[in-house]
C-alpha cells in the first residue's frame, strides 16, 4: 500500500505525468499540514462534534471552544483531504472521518492520535540517526508516563482494526487452554481470542511500566477472569518449558535485533506443549525495495530510528522457527492490516 498524489483536473494529471509539478512540496510540506489538520481536528473533538449531524462554520467552533476565524481556515483544508464535506454552508463527517476519528466513547483510531505526536517529535532524530547509525530506542530511554499512557491507548486503538480477524484466523489448537501474549501490553488480542476459544486463558507479558498503563485499558474488557498481566521482559525471563498450548507474539519483533528474535523464539519453543503454537504477528518487509509498499518501507526506517531493528521478511520470520525446532506453516496474510501476516510453528509431538 502506498500514499498517492491524485489529480483533481485533466491539467493536473498532465502535470504529474511530465513531472512539471513540485511533488517535493506536495510531499512534505503540504503533507505535513494536512496531516497536522486531521490530528488537531480528532483531538479537539471537531469530528466527534459532527456525529449527530451538519454544522456550520460557526456552530462548530462554538461547540469546540475554538476562534471562528482559525476554524474557516482548518475546515477547507479537512474537506480537501476527503475527512469532511461541504455544502449548503454545513460541514458534516464523510465515512472515513465517521468510521476512524468522530468516536470519543467508542474504540476507533481516535485514541491514536495523541501518539501521532510522539511519533513526530521523535522523526526530528532522523537526520542525526543517518549521519551516525545511533538509534533512540525510545522504549528504553525517552517514554516517560504520560508518553506511555499516550502509547497504550494508540496500540489499543490499532488492535481494533485486526482484532476480529485475528481471533478468526489465528491457529489455535482444538482444546487449547493456556496461551502466552509476548508483549501484549493491553492484551486485546488475548481478550479476542480467549471470546472466540471458550476455555483458553491468556497471560500476557510486558514490561512493567507498559502493564501500568495498560491495565487499566484491559480492566474495561471485563475478561479478569481469563486474560491476566505478568510483569517481565521477554529479552531475558525463563518462559518455563511445557507450559503453553499457543504463544503470540505480535508488533514486537521489530523491537528485537535478528539475535534476540532467534533467543526469544527458542524459549517461547520450550514452552510450548507438544502440539502448540508459536505465532510471530508482524508488519512484514517486501523482499525488494522495488515492491512499491510505501508503508512496510516506511515503517522499516521507522523502527530501525526508534528500536535499533525494523520490519523483518517472511523468510527471516521462519528461520527463526525452524532454529527453534518448530515446523513452519503457511503465512497468513490479515486483510484488515495490509502488509501485515502471522507466521506461525508447531511443535511435533516428537520433539
Amino acid at each position: 500500500m502506498r500514499l498517492v498524489l491524485k489529480p483533481d483536473s485533466l491539467l493536473d494529471w498532465i502535470a504529474l505525468r511530465a513531472n512539471l509539478a513540485p511533488t517535493p512540496i506536495l510531499e512534505t510540506q503540504i503533507a505535513l499540514i494536512s496531516a497536522r489538520a486531521i490530528m488537531a481536528a480528532t483531538e479537539l473533538r471537531l469530528f466527534s462534534r459532527l456525529e449527530s449531524g451538519a454544522l456550520s462554520a460557526a456552530e462548530i467552533a462554538e461547540a469546540c471552544g475554538l476562534d471562528l476565524r482559525a476554524t474557516e481556515a482548518l475546515l477547507p483544508a479537512l474537506v480537501s483531504t476527503g475527512y469532511l464535506r461541504y455544502s449548503a454552508q454545513r460541514y458534516r463527517l464523510t465515512a472515513k472521518s465517521r468510521k476512524w476519528l468522530a468516536p470519543q466513547n467508542r474504540w476507533s483510531l481516535f485514541d491514536y492520535m495523541p501518539h501521532v505526536r510522539d511519533v513526530w517529535r521523535v522523526t526530528e532524530g532522523l537526520e542525526r540517526f543517518l549521519q551516525t547509525g545511533r538509534a533512540l530506542d525510545i522504549h528504553e530511554s525517552n517514554f516517560g508516563a504520560e508518553q506511555w499512557r499516550r502509547y497504550q491507548r494508540a496500540m489499543r486503538s490499532l488492535a481494533s482494526v485486526a482484532a476480529d480477524e485475528v481471533g478468526r484466523r489465528l491457529p489455535v489448537k482444538p482444546g487449547a487452554k493456556l496461551m502466552l501474549d509476548i508483549g501484549g501490553s493491553h492484551g486485546y488480542y488475548s481478550v479476542a481470542l480467549c471470546r472466540k476459544h471458550p476455555g483458553l486463558s491468556a497471560v500476557i507479558l510486558d514490561l512493567r511500566e507498559a502493564i501500568e498503563e495498560s491495565a487499566p485499558i484491559l480492566a474495561q474488557e471485563n475478561m479478569q477472569d481469563c486474560v491476566q498481566h505478568r510483569a517481565g521482559n521477554a529479552l531475558t525471563d525463563d518462559l518455563g518449558e511445557n507450559i503453553y498450548d499457543l504463544i503470540l507474539i505480535s508488533n514486537l519483533a521489530h523491537h528485537f535485533s535478528d539475535a534476540q528474535n532467534r533467543d526469544l523464539a527458542k524459549r517461547a519453543a520450550r514452552a510450548l506443549k507438544p502440539g502448540g503454537t508459536l505465532v510471530i504477528q508482524e508488519m512484514i518487509r517486501p523482499h525488494s525495495p522495488a515492491s512499491g509498499d510505501q508503508v512496510s518501507q516506511v515503517l522499516n526506517l521507522f523502527f530501525a530510528l526508534t528500536s535499533t531493528s525494523g520490519t523483518w521478511s517472511i523468510a527471516e520470520i521462519e528461520s527463526w522457527l525452524r532454529e527453534a525446532k518448530l515446523k513452519v506453516g503457511r503465512p497468513i496474510f490479515l486483510r484488515s492490516v495490509p502488509g501485515a501476516a502471522q507466521v506461525s510453528g508447531i511443535l511435533n509431538q516428537s520433539f
